[in-house]
């Protein structure tokens, strides 16, 4: 497909919609992969957002939103369409009540998480552990430990075409790393109200402390990667245990098997980093050479959590 990026970038500047051309994907991805986007646009308010998604429209081309960028395997060639990318007020967040925040989308989760939880707020210490943006965490419903970002939402604020909407979490339809937004590509996530409570701070100190020594001690830090790969199957075993994705894939012998640059990490077999300048396809057929393996031994089909961003073959 052509963008027609010069009448498209005219009509932005006119409306001072900021732009970036010709951007890397890969900067804006914790896997650092990703190839060339032609068109990077980031709205700083609601307005900006509109006059965009109305402009794309009206030029009748595509778009994807890019949240944090941790979650997700971005296309080796994702040329034919434009990308969103939240920034200025979205990444504010606020508190609304004694014990509600206000949080917008683009927000940094380990941060504000954890800032909130250093006020005195429980419950939300496991979510200063998830990176990434907030609106990418809720599309997902993110989650560890035990817990997930549905159990503290309240509202979620949408922009659906021109019309921003204010949706219940009664109104939403959700569950195990899994949202209606995921199918919804129309609808892009503004913000939420989340509601908390008061703790006692040495005790929340004490668990932000473990939670984070946790996730040092299991997961692969300061590599390139997007986090957990599968999803666990939601199965138990002979004894009543739940089985979890790593062990199906210890158990086929894939543990630190690579395909370019690309590694099923050594240290937690469900993460797949990037050694160097490992490829979307390189990472694709592990993930593929996975799923044939533990289905062909246990039965078991497992489901990916990260998202594809763009064609990947």
């Amino acid at each position: 497909m052509v963008i027609p990026i010069q009448e498209l970038i005219f009509d932005l500047s006119k409306n001072k919609v900021n732009i970036q051309r010709d951007q890397p994907l890969s900067k804006f991805s914790s896997f650092k992969i990703g190839g060339v986007s032609p068109l990077v646009i980031e709205p700083a308010s609601v307005d900006d957002l509109v006059n965009a998604v109305c402009l794309l429209s009206n030029y009748s081309l595509p778009y994807k939103l890019l949240g944090g960028g941790t979650n997700i395997l971005i296309s080796d060639t994702p040329d034919d369409f434009a990308v969103i990318r939240l920034s200025g007020t979205f990444k504010d967040y606020n508190q609304i009540s004694d014990s509600s925040f206000y949080i917008g989308a683009a927000a940094n989760t380990t941060p504000v998480f954890r800032n909130i939880s250093l006020m005195g707020y429980t419950g939300l210490e496991f979510l200063s552990t998830i990176p990434g943006s907030v609106g990418g965490a809720v599309i997902q419903n993110a989650g560890c430990y035990g817990g997930e970002f549905f159990n503290v939402i309240q509202f979620v604020d949408v922009l659906k075409k021109d019309k921003v909407i204010r949706l219940a979490k009664s109104d939403i339809d959700y569950g195990y790393r899994w949202t209606q937004f995921l199918q919804e590509k129309d609808s892009i996530i503004l913000g939420i109200e989340i509601q908390t409570e008061k703790g006692d701070l040495e005790t929340i100190e004490l668990s932000l402390k473990e939670k984070r020594e946790k996730r040092k001690a299991s997961q692969p830090e300061n590599r390139k990667s997007a986090g957990s790969v599968f999803k666990n199957p939601k199965i138990q075993d002979e004894s009543g245990k739940e089985i979890k994705s790593w062990e199906l894939i210890d158990k086929v012998n894939l543990r630190g098997m690579t395909k370019g640059d690309a590694e099923i990490s050594q240290k937690h077999c469900n993460f797949i980093i990037n050694n160097g300048n490992a490829k979307a396809s390189d990472v694709h057929f592990l993930i593929e050479l996975v799923k044939e393996r533990v289905y062909n031994k246990f039965g078991i089909t497992l489901e990916k959590e990260i998202e594809y961003f763009g064609k990947i073959n």
